[in-house]
């Protein structure tokens, strides 16, 4: 039987908006480092439809889900997440996954 998981609570997160759909929440983004060196932050399931982001999909699959209208979001999603990360799921120790340093100019 797996212990039960902290889940860090989904109201104490920042809102922010996707750049692929426009709405602002608390959900689970995708950080992405533009060639400016700036950040646009995209919900996963926006970024694979949008880019065909592996690493997004592969998130969303290790919590059970998709980038459909029928998958996931908000607060369930970072739910599924957070069980997924206490699972040890690889994709979670992927250096996809992980905040990339910069390129050099």
């Amino acid at each position: 039987m797996m212990a039960e998981v902290e889940i860090p609570s989904y109201d104490t997160r920042a809102d922010r908006p996707c750049m692929g759909c426009g709405k602002r929440d608390k959900a689970y983004r995708d950080h992405v480092t533009l060639p400016d060196g700036n950040a646009a932050y995209y919900h996963a399931d926006c970024h694979v439809m949008i880019a065909n982001c592996d690493p997004c999909k592969k998130v969303l699959e290790a919590a059970g889900t998709d980038e459909t209208t029928d998958g996931l979001k908000d607060e369930k999603l970072h739910v599924a997440i957070h069980k997924a990360m206490a699972a040890k799921k690889e994709v979670f120790t992927s250096d996809s996954v992980v905040p990339q340093e910069l390129p050099n100019p």
